[in-house]
């Protein structure tokens, strides 16, 4: 087999890829970013406000990666250990922006009358909408965005969340009610309800 067709994917290419890397082998370094980009753009994208935001959290985060590769077990999919790295990243730099501002279970009430998960699953249903959610993310506060991509998106539990954020699980799961609450009323307000 040739260099060139080495798949990230593969689990014995995926070990190759990491020693090469781990050597600062440049070829070995950009079949790792040429083949993970376009995800963990994707990734930054979700959790950041615009896409010039985005890629600046996907380059910071590939420089930790190459930081970090010798630690990479050689165990598991490189692919998520590389989410995971770029994640965190991007969590504190957000964290040291002072771009989270959580609010407690307390400060503010939710509204508890209609089942956020239930409502957001049935406009995710119609034809375009999980686009349109996807789109509307970017405009919840980094807080918000933050929580409902680890929670429902990368499917962390609360007291992981807390963890990574600082916070309670109280918290996390506060702001993960908002977050669903004002995703339903922002889709609402610019797609109307029954579009």
């Amino acid at each position: 087999m040739r260099k060139d067709e080495l798949d990230i994917n593969n689990a014995d290419d995926a070990k190759k890829i990491a020693k090469g890397c781990a050597k600062n082998d440049r070829y070995y370094q950009h079949i790792l970013y040429s083949q993970t980009f376009k995800q963990m753009m994707g990734v930054c994208l979700r959790y950041s406000s615009n896409s010039e935001e985005a890629m600046d959290f996907v380059q910071d985060g590939y420089v930790k990666v190459f930081e970090r590769i010798d630690s990479y077990q050689m165990s598991g999919s490189l692919v998520l250990w590389i989410k995971r790295i770029i994640v965190n990243n991007l969590v504190d730099s957000l964290r040291k922006t002072s771009k989270f501002h959580f609010s407690d279970i307390d400060e503010e009430k939710i509204d508890e009358s209609y089942d956020a998960d239930e409502e957001l699953d049935r406009i995710a249903r119609k034809e375009r909408s999980a686009d349109r959610i996807v789109e509307l993310l970017q405009e919840l506060s980094p807080v918000y965005r933050a929580v409902f991509n680890m929670y429902v998106v990368d499917e962390l539990p609360h007291n992981e969340i807390a963890e990574r954020l600082g916070i309670s699980v109280g918290t996390s799961k506060s702001n993960l009610a908002k977050a669903k609450q004002r995703l339903r009323q922002m889709y609402i307000n610019k797609y109307g309800e029954d579009e």
